[in-house]
């Protein structure tokens, strides 16, 4: 009986272990992502302590930290990936519109008001008998950690800028060394600047570390106050410990309780509560960074709010132009009576002048029209034969007993394409006449290339076969009329060409090249070419091998892609038959008409 009683406990012993060890896998770690700051660490920038505090705390749930760059940690932020975060007061406060909130705030021995813990010293060598003051600094050269560094930089520009001084126009040259503030040192030792700055105790840790520096560096316009090191800056609450918006409230209470249950120490640091962050507030809006970026530039609704008045007054003002102009010009026309007659016989001379200049410009016209007819004729002749075949197509379908409604709708609306297009040609024309064509329309190519393929496949159904390759958004500046009629053109021919041999084939393809073009080839068979039968073809203009035809096509393609800025060249193929290639410049943004 006594052992089936301890078989038994050992049992439910294994079954409550197992049941923890379920439960801790259950859990999600704690995320935490620390802002990396310049070695050496001090108390209030070591968050070691902490977090063996927090793995106590919170186990069986783990805790997991990270160190960050202050860019890497502020998209951690924004994108939700950690549920608490250590930084400066500065950082905290950069956070703010992304729904962060403070939890805890370092204090440390040297540090102990949590309101009082960040300041800065600038720096410079101690033989520097012309650098005493903030003022003696100006025109000087200067180094520091980087632009956004709360602690090695923004804490130092704004006691400047509260000192009178303009610190964007302060020093001759500003330049910026990372996060590593060895190099400030070793710049300022070795005369490449006359001054750097460093957060308050840097230089007091190295000498902790048997690093002297004091023997040669000093403080300038050294401060007394809450801070026990040298520094030459006024005060900003300390490191902060804060949560993110992705944290849930249970959990942010067992950390706000571990944190600000830790028993105070004089080797390390322990965490109290800021109550005061608005001098971060006062260093963002005086230097106009950070939230107050904006200040920086100017709006309607920030005019008014800082200029009401003067803007009441110049609309006064303007309201007073308006009625002076008034006045001036009714006194204007009533001088200028007396002229009326003589203005009246130069309009006279004028408009004889225009109108002789009109003539002349209507026989340009026409003589340019004249020119153009033959070429569009050739083209109205593309619409009008497919619309002819659409409507074969649709008394063939009335005629069949079984009346198929979709092929009767399909037959119908490229019916009324073919007719908008033939419209669009006659527009065309005209703008031509009145030298209005443009060719900065963002067409899509692509788009043309199928819906004229589908009019091909139709119309040549069982006769030829079309294969493809279309790629799909492909977009190009031009005109759209002409990009069609150069696509027609060019499909027409190829279709039309492989019918002179008994296995007629036609391989179309449109793709983006490498080097950002874009590539239109029609490949088809036909009878054996020479490089001499092919470089002649469509030098004859209103001559043709077929029947009805202008001999305009070749010709209407190289004129549309000369216009266009494209290449367009025709080799032989080696089986026979010919492959024609036009090459465009490739077009990335914007949508097509």
């Amino acid at each position: 009986m006594e052992s089936i009683r301890k078989l038994s406990l050992l049992l439910m012993v294994v079954s409550c272990l197992s049941s923890g060890v379920m439960a801790t896998e259950n859990l999600s770690p704690v995320k935490i992502g620390l802002i990396h700051f310049a070695p050496p660490l001090s108390k209030d920038m070591d968050f070691t302590p902490t977090l063996r505090v927090l793995q106590e705390k919170l186990y069986p749930r783990q805790v997991q930290a990270k160190v960050f760059s202050s860019k890497d940690l502020e998209q951690a932020i924004k994108n939700g990936e950690i549920d608490f975060f250590f930084a400066s007061s500065g950082f905290f406060w950069r956070m703010l519109p992304f729904g962060v909130r403070d939890i805890a705030t370092v204090v440390t021995k040297e540090k102990p008001q949590p309101n009082f813990g960040t300041a800065g010293a600038f720096v410079t060598l101690k033989n520097r008998t012309d650098v005493n003051s903030l003022e003696d600094m100006k025109g000087k050269r200067f180094m520091a950690n980087y632009e956004t560094a709360f602690h090695g930089y923004r804490t130092g520009m704004a006691e400047l800028q509260a000192n009178g001084f303009d610190y964007e126009h302060f020093f001759s040259s500003v330049k910026f060394v990372g996060e590593n503030s060895h190099k400030l040192i070793d710049a300022v030792l070795k005369d490449e600047t006359d001054i750097i700055y460093l957060r308050a105790c840097w230089i007091e840790e190295f000498e902790q570390h048997n690093v002297p520096l004091l023997d040669k560096l000093k403080v300038i316009a050294p401060r007394q106050g809450p801070v026990a090191c040298i520094h030459s800056t006024r005060y900003y609450p300390n490191n902060t410990f804060a949560s993110t918006r992705a944290v849930d409230h249970e959990l942010a209470r067992a950390v706000s309780v571990a944190l600000l249950s830790m028993p105070k120490a004089s080797e390390t640091h322990s965490w109290s509560m800021a109550t005061d962050f608005k001098p971060v507030d006062d260093l963002y809006k005086s230097l106009r960074v950070g939230p107050y970026e904006y200040l920086r530039h100017w709006d309607i609704k920030r005019i008014w709010n800082e200029f009401w008045p003067l803007v009441i007054l110049c609309i006064f003002g303007v309201f007073g132009l308006v009625a002076h102009g008034w006045r001036t010009s009714q006194l204007v026309e009533q001088r200028t009576a007396e002229l009326t007659q003589e203005t009246n016989r130069r309009k006279e001379v004028e408009a004889k002048a225009h109108q002789l200049t009109e003539k002349m410009e209507s026989q340009q016209k026409l003589n340019m029209v004249g020119q153009l007819s033959s070429m569009f004729a050739h083209e109205m002749n593309q619409p009008l034969a497919a619309c002819t075949y659409f409507v074969e197509g649709l008394k063939s379908l009335l005629e069949n007993k079984k009346f198929d409604r979709t092929s009767f709708l399909y037959g119908i609306s490229e019916l009324d394409n073919q007719l908008k297009r033939a419209t669009q040609i006659v527009k065309r024309v005209r703008l031509y006449a009145k030298r209005q064509a443009t060719r900065t329309e963002i067409v899509q190519l692509s788009f043309i290339c199928q819906d004229i393929l589908k009019t091909m496949q139709v119309r040549y159904s069982g006769r030829v076969s079309i294969n493809c390759e279309i790629e799909s958004g492909l977009i190009v500046t031009g005109d759209a009329l002409e990009c069609q009629l150069l696509v027609w053109n060019l499909f027409k021919n190829s279709v039309e060409a492989s019918l002179e041999e008994t296995d007629p084939r036609v391989f179309i393809r449109l793709v983006r090249t490498e080097n950002n073009t874009i590539t239109l080839e029609m490949k088809n068979s036909g009878v054996q070419l020479s490089d001499e039968q092919v470089s002649k073809i469509g030098e004859k203009i209103l001559e043709s091998k077929k029947e009805g035809g202008l001999g305009l096509g070749v010709a209407v393609v190289k004129s549309i892609t000369e216009s266009m800025g494209a290449k367009f060249m025709m080799n032989p193929n080696k089986d026979g038959g010919l492959t024609a290639k036009v090459i465009f410049d490739a077009r990335d943004k914007g949508s097509p008409k």
